[in-house]
Parts: structure tokens; sequence; C-alpha cells
């Protein structure tokens, strides 16, 4: 294979052939023209292929035909490609020995000659099917909130801390004619009246310098070419350090309700009008008599009943919420006092207890001495205007959450990632030490060392150090969900042979192991490796956990017993103690220093794998760990 051909003859070949198989991802080789030579045997097993079978063009079977035309494209592309740029990936489904396609990610790196010429292309394919269909579901939920701000009553628009607009809503562009692009722009364009632009620019720029939420109203340009009064608020939205991170505005069309007070100030019928126009109520308090005059609006929206007196002005300030209405009586008496224009939002409660919004303004009216004479008003219904806000809010909680999930998708992607980097790195001298062996097998071969257990010695070597390549495999296969080898296997052996491996460093640190086994305690039904990779993970702990331990000895205990259809391990040490035993096997979850908490959350893959539980607790000065598996009989019913 073309691949293997840049390595000497001394068994090198061999073992990069056995690296490139047991590495845990989708390696393969071409010729310059696009040609397989070479295809590792995880690749092969997935295409249900040999060999010979994927030589040549034979691989492009499996890829699905609607990305053919993007791979040739891709591929053609890729000889432009300089050296430096580093490798070039392209996104594809290939179809398995199952017939299903799944998506993976396709890295490519050429090789080659002092020309710049390729030799050969190098690739990487790794498996992005989870990663495609989380992608998947964030756009399909993406696209209904999109539907859903597109539904609400109201232009809806989100600004970046800048100002500079990210979205609008399709009512906002329809309103505009315009795209999002043609938008940006909108300060020093025609979208906004002549007459109104330098207040609603200075009062913006106002809120982005000082955060402070944006609340005018103006006139904007609608598509036809007409201006319409509109009421735009802009909140900022800030993270938890209190930085604003969006600004996000609601514009409500309030073109009906200013064409009614323009009516109210030239018609003397302003109360029908008004109502027939925008649902707004009118009212008139005489400050000669006290009495209040009101349209039928403001009787039948603050809902009044027979035989209250709507003329006392104490009636309308009773029906308004308790926690607003001091603000708005005190406002309102300001106005009467100064003589100015009255405005006010507050809640009204009404006699069956619901509760209703409403956006009020009053005039002052004046005679020719200038004495404050009465005021006239109006007081709009804007309930719908609230819950239209607090359903865009919700709207925009759920797109936070939806991308609160994403991230953690990719927290997830990354713990795959850092498993198929660590089983990459470690396999290479893991690799050495078998080759190192081999050779020590040969130079102990001269005289006068002991043959017998020379050899016997450097077989255990090469044997572990396979041994330790079947871990790191395994625990790639824990990240990937793959099926367990499970066969009848005795607890106490396996225990015993990881004692022997811990045996060195646990007289490094002074500790004392004792155990205590059940002599005729059932098998379980287990993967010896992942058995051995659990009980390994719960000693070392065990021996970490009583480094800080200089007043008492140091013991670590284990024990194995049967309890009912289940074997039980209980692995136990006298050291610091948990502090949050229930917290312990999650993931990334470390009290140490450079932990990268993984150990007993892989520990806990490997129970619940095997169809048994695991737990932590303290106990006096130090903590112990449990596990249980079901013995033969019940794991193989």
């Amino acid at each position: 294979m073309g691949i293997l051909t840049d390595f000497d003859n001394r068994g090198d070949q061999l073992d990069l052939q056995r690296v490139l198989d047991t590495i845990p991802g989708f390696i393969a080789t071409s010729a310059p023209t696009g040609e397989t030579e070479f295809v590792n045997r995880q690749l092969l097993q997935y295409l249900g292929k040999t060999a010979e079978e994927a030589r040549g063009w034979q691989t492009m079977e499996a890829v699905h035909p609607d990305d053919l035309a993007r791979l040739g494209r891709s591929i053609a592309s890729w000889l432009e490609v300089s050296d430096d740029e580093g490798p070039v990936a392209v996104d594809l489904r290939l179809r398995g020995a199952d017939g299903a396609y799944r998506w993976f990610e396709l890295r490519a790196l050429a090789e080659r000659d002092a020309a710049g010429g390729v030799l050969r292309w190098y690739y990487l394919v790794t498996d992005v099917e989870d990663r495609k269909r989380a992608e998947d579901s964030l756009r399909d939920h993406e696209r209904d909130l999109r539907q859903a701000i597109d539904s609400l009553p109201a232009m809806v628009n989100i600004c970046a801390p800048s100002g500079d607009i990210e979205f609008c809503n399709r009512q906002l562009l329809e309103y505009f004619g315009k795209t999002l692009d043609e938008l940006r722009g909108w300060e020093t364009g025609d979208l906004i009246h002549p007459d109104d632009r330098p207040t609603v620019v200075s009062h913006w720029h106002h809120s982005l310098a000082t955060g402070e939420p944006f609340d005018v109203e103006h006139r904007l340009r609608r598509a036809d070419g007409t201006y319409q009064w509109v009421h735009a608020r802009n909140y900022a939205l800030r993270d938890a350090e209190g930085v604003i991170v969006h600004w996000y505005s609601v514009i409500l069309n309030i073109d009906d309700r200013r064409r009614a007070e323009e009516k109210l100030r030239r018609s003397e019928g302003f109360l029908l009008e008004a109502q027939r126009l925008s649902h707004t109520g009118a009212w008139v308090h005489d400050l000669a008599t006290g009495r209040v005059e009101s349209s039928p609006e403001m009787t039948r929206v603050f809902d009044v009943q027979q035989g209250e007196d709507i003329s006392d002005p104490s009636f309308w300030f009773g029906r308004i919420h308790p926690d607003d209405r001091d603000r708005v009586m005190g406002a309102f008496g300001r106005s009467e006092r100064d003589k100015t224009q009255y405005e006010a939002d507050y809640r009204i409660v009404l006699p069956d207890g619901s509760i209703r919004y409403q956006h009020s303004v009053g005039h002052p009216v004046l005679n020719e001495a200038g004495d404050l004479v009465e005021f006239v008003g109006t007081a709009m219904d804007t309930t719908d205007e609230w819950r239209a806000r607090l359903e865009l809010e919700n709207a925009f909680e759920e797109l936070r959450a939806t991308q609160a999930r994403l991230s953690h998708a990719a927290k997830v992607a990354t713990v795959g990632e850092l498993a198929a980097s660590i089983a990459h790195e470690v396999n290479q001298p893991l690799a050495a030490v078998v080759a190192n062996a081999h050779a020590s097998l040969r130079w102990l071969a001269a005289e006068p060392p002991n043959m017998i257990k020379a050899v016997e010695a450097i077989e255990r070597v090469a044997r572990d150090g396979r041994d330790a390549g079947d871990v790191v495999r395994r625990v790639r296969a824990l990240f990937q969900r793959a099926a367990v080898e499970k066969l009848a296997l005795s607890v106490n052996e396996v225990i015993a042979e990881v004692l022997r491996l811990v045996e060195p460093e646990a007289a490094r640190r002074s500790v004392t192991v004792r155990t205590e086994f059940q002599s005729d305690l059932p098998p379980v039904m287990a993967d010896r490796v992942q058995l051995q990779q659990l009980i390994l993970n719960l000693l070392v702990n065990g021996l970490e956990a009583m480094d800080p331990v200089t007043e008492r000895p140091r013991v670590l205990s284990i024990r194995s017993r049967r309890r009912d259809d289940e074997a039980v391990v209980e692995v136990r040490d006298n050291g610091v103690g948990l502090q949050d035993p229930d917290k312990v096997f999650d993931a990334f979850f470390t009290t140490k220093d450079n932990g990268m908490g993984m150990g007993l959350a892989i520990s806990r893959s490997i129970v619940e794998a095997h169809g048994g539980k695991i737990w932590a607790a303290r106990e006096g000065t130090g903590s112990a760990f449990l596990f249980t598996l079901p013995i033969q009989s019940r794991a193989t019913s």
C-alpha cells in the first residue's frame, strides 16, 4: 500500500499498519488522481468492504449521490490550497455496511513534491452525524421561533450593543418594504419623518450611551410613501455582569390614536370618534366643579357598575392598581399645578379582579387669562400591547434556552473529541512499548542472561502494552456507546490482577492494602478490560485521597461479597473524605487541582453499561465507593 512504502523493512511497516488499524477513527490515502490506495480497518469495517474492494474508485460508491457533485467541486478546489493553509475539509454522507447513511467530515491533506505537485492525498474521516442532527434540530427550532415572532401583532427588531440592526420581524420589513441590509442606515435615510429625526436620533444615542430605555413616539415612512405615527420602545438585555448584549425593540402603530387626538382638538365630538378609531376612551376634568366627564369607551374599559359615581375623580383613581396609584396621582397633580402635559402608564383592577393596562395622556386647557380651566385627556387600553411584549419576551427566553442546549451539545461533542485525542496520543507510546519489548528480546538473547525468565518478562511487557491499547480503545467506545464484550469473569481474579499493578504505587505512597474476598463468589458477565479500568480508577482515587494524611496510617481496603443476585465490591480509604458524594460521578467535577473530572464519570458509565449501580459515601475520616454487578445467572437470563 502506498502509505507504507516510505518506511524500512525492519518490522516498522507492520507496526505502522497496526497503529493505523487500531486508531479509533477512519483513515485513508489516495493517489494524486483520487484513486484510493489505502483504507484502515476501522473504515473498511464501516463500509463492509475488503482492502481489495476499497482500492481504485470503489469507495466512491459509498458516497451519497446528492453529495458527489459537492465532493467533486471540493477536490478540484483543494489543488489550489497551499500547504501552509493546513488540511481542507468537506461534509458528506457515507453508506455503511448496513445500508444506512451517516454524515462525516472528510479532512484532506496533500503530500507534495519540491515543485508543488501532489504525490498523495491523506484523509481523516470523522463521524459528525450527531452534530448534523443537532444543527438540523436547532434550525427547525429557530424557524419555529422566527414564525412565532413574525406572528406577533407588533413590529420587532433586535440591535447589537452598538445600535446596529441585527434582526427584523416580518411585520417590520413589510411595513417599510425593505430588506434588513437596506434598513441599516435608518439614521440618515428617509424612514423617519424629517421633523422627528433629530429628536429620535438624539434619544437613541442617549440610550446607547446610558443604557436607559428608549421610549419615543414619532412618524415612520411606510412602503407606500405615507408617514404613520408609531410608539417605539427599546429595552436593553444585559448579561450577569450588567453588560448590554442586545437591544430589543417593539414598535406599535399608534397612528389611529394620534389621529384621534388631533380630532379631539378640532371637534366637540371627540369622544365617539376616538372610541370608533382606536378604542381609546376620553375624559374631561373640570377644575371649576371638580367633576369628571367620560366617554362610553372609558366606562366600558373600567367596567363601571350600576350606582357607581363616575363623576368623582376618586372613582377613577380608585380603579388604579394600588402599586401604581400614588405614582399616577402624583403625576396628575403636578401636571395640573404646572399646567403641563400629562402622561402615565398604569394598571387598573376591575371588579372581577382582572387587570388591564392603560396608557393615559392629558392636555391642559387655559382661558385667555392663562388660568387652567380643564384637563382633556384619553385613556388607551394597551393590554394587548403588554401581552404581545410578554409573548416576545417568552419567545426570546426560549431562544436563549435553545442556545444553551446547543452549548451543551458542543460540550458533549468536545468530550468525544477529547477522548479521540487521548486515544491518538496514547496509542503511539503504547506501540513503542511493544516495539521496544521485541527489541529487548533480541538484546537479552545474548549470554549470560537467563533466557527463560527474560523472555517471560519481555512477553508480559508486550502483552501489557497491547492491553493498555485495548483500554484506550474501550474508553473511546464508552463515549461512542459501543457494545461491551462480556464474558463470565471472576471478580476476585480481576481485582487481584489490578492490585498487582497498583502495588508499587501503594508502596511509594506508604499505603497498606487490605483485601477481603468471598471465596465462593459466583462469576459476573463483564468486559475484562473495562472491569479492570473500573477497579483501577477506584483504587487510584483512594490512593490519591490519602496523600494529605500524615497523622495516622494510610489504609486502603477492598472487599468482595454476594448480596442476593449481585456481586458487591467495596473500596474504602481513610483519607480526607468526600465533600459532595452526590456530585463525584458527574462529568468534569473534580476536587483536584490538575484533575479532569472524568475518572469517576467513566467508572459510572462502565457500571451502568454492565447493568449495575455505583455510589459513594463519606465514612468517618475517609470515603467508601461501592458498586454492584449482576452475577452470571441473572445477567444471562
